[in-house]
């Protein structure tokens, strides 16, 4: 980061740091004072350090249909996510992103050791033709009572930009960093 991008950034606009997950399946930006664990069976794990600091996961799996078919769009690939989420009672929306990803936007109550949460969930579909595509699913967990803290609201402000900014590779699996 330059020197004055950090000397001109806000309070409300933290510096920012470039997440290249698996070696850039997925490219997307998070406070550059975040930290970062990783898993190969649970993701990416993405926080403040302290206590009451909500948590960024991120989770990707790659889909493939038993033969090649017509070229699916990304809003087909959610169309099935969003179908098995909306027998389990989930209501969300769902949007086109400029890049022909899709995104599937959907909130959840949760509870985890008596402490109630809210868990807010996007859903990246990433079509890679002509047999597979990828889901990315990105959520933010926060206590459900800070839900409506500004500090909250901002940061899902910042997620949800970041979130629709952030790449794909158009090739399956991990490339080469």
């Amino acid at each position: 980061m330059t020197f004055l991008k950090q000397f001109f950034s806000s309070p409300n606009q933290p510096a920012m740091k470039e997440i290249v997950y698996r070696g850039g399946v997925v490219t997307f930006r998070i406070p550059a004072h975040w930290r970062e664990e990783y898993s190969d069976i649970e993701g990416g794990m993405f926080y403040e350090d302290h206590s009451a600091s909500g948590t960024l996961r991120l989770t990707i799996i790659t889909m493939t249909t038993p033969k090649q078919a017509q070229s699916r769009s990304a809003l087909d690939v959610l169309q099935v996510v969003e179908n098995g989420l909306k027998n389990d009672g989930v209501q969300g929306t769902t949007t086109s992103r400029k890049d022909g990803n899709a995104v599937f936007k959907y909130v959840e109550a949760a509870s985890e050791r008596g402490r109630r949460l809210t868990i807010f969930y996007w859903v990246v579909a990433n079509p890679l033709p002509p047999r597979h595509a990828r889901g990315a699913t990105f959520s933010y967990t926060v206590l459900a009572e800070q839900r409506s803290q500004p500090r909250v609201q901002r940061e899902l402000e910042m997620l949800e930009t970041e979130i629709e900014a952030a790449t794909f590779s158009p090739e399956i699996g991990v490339v080469s960093e």
